[in-house]
C-alpha cells in the first residue's frame, strides 16, 4: 500500500483524538464528563458531540448513556494519554530544539500529534532528552546547531548537502501559487 493512504486509515482521526483528549481532561479536572463539558471545551454543538460519542462508542473508545457521563474505555484511555505524550514531546522538540516560537509549535503539534508513531515519538523523546543534557557532545551540537546557516543565501552555492540543485527551504517557505525568488 502506498504511504498516503495509510493517512486515512489511521485508529483516530484528529477530531476524535481531541475529544479523547477532552474526556480524559475534564475527567482529572471535574471528576466527571458530560456532553455539554465536552461542547464548551471544544467550541461545538451539543449535537456535534453526541454524534462523535456515537462513532466513538461504536469503535470502543467510549461509554456513553444518554444524559449520563462520558467514560473511556481503556483503548480510548490509551489513545487519550499516548496522543497527549506525543503532543508534549512534539511541542518539546519543537520549541526547545528547533528554537520555533511556543505558539506556533503548539499548532503544529496539535495537528500531527495523532499521526506519529509511538515508535519516532520514543525517538523525538530521546534526541530531545540527549539534546537538553549538559552532556558534552549535546553542547557542541547546540552550539553549532545555531550558528549553522538558516538559508541557502548564507552559504556558497552548491555549499549545501541537502539542496543540491534546488533549494528545499525556498520551496517549503514560499506561498503556494508563486515560484521561489532566487537572489
Amino acid at each position: 500500500m502506498e504511504i498516503w493512504k495509510k493517512y486515512g486509515e489511521k485508529e483516530v482521526s484528529h477530531s476524535m483524538a481531541h475529544y479523547l483528549q477532552t474526556v480524559a481532561l475534564l475527567k482529572a479536572e471535574k471528576g466527571h464528563a458530560r456532553v455539554g463539558d465536552i461542547a464548551e471545551h471544544l467550541g461545538v454543538s451539543k449535537s456535534g458531540v453526541t454524534s462523535m460519542l456515537r462513532s466513538l462508542e461504536r469503535r470502543g473508545l467510549v461509554r456513553h448513556e444518554r444524559y449520563g457521563c462520558v467514560e473511556l474505555t481503556d483503548e480510548g484511555s490509551g489513545f487519550a494519554s499516548r496522543t497527549e505524550s506525543s503532543r508534549i514531546v512534539l511541542s518539546m522538540f519543537l520549541t526547545e530544539i528547533l528554537g520555533i516560537p511556543e505558539e506556533m509549535a503548539t499548532e503544529d503539534a496539535c495537528m500531527i500529534e495523532h499521526l506519529v508513531s509511538p515508535e519516532v515519538s520514543v525517538e523525538l523523546l530521546r534526541l530531545t532528552t540527549f539534546v537538553r543534557s549538559r552532556h558534552p557532545a549535546a553542547v557542541q551540537f547546540r552550539d553549532a546547531y545555531r550558528l549553522s546557516p538558516r538559508t541557502c543565501a548564507e552559504h556558497a552555492p552548491g555549499a549545501c548537502d541537502m539542496c543540491g540543485s534546488t533549494c528545499l527551504r525556498d520551496s517549503l517557505v514560499t506561498p503556494i501559487g508563486r515560484a521561489p525568488v532566487r537572489g
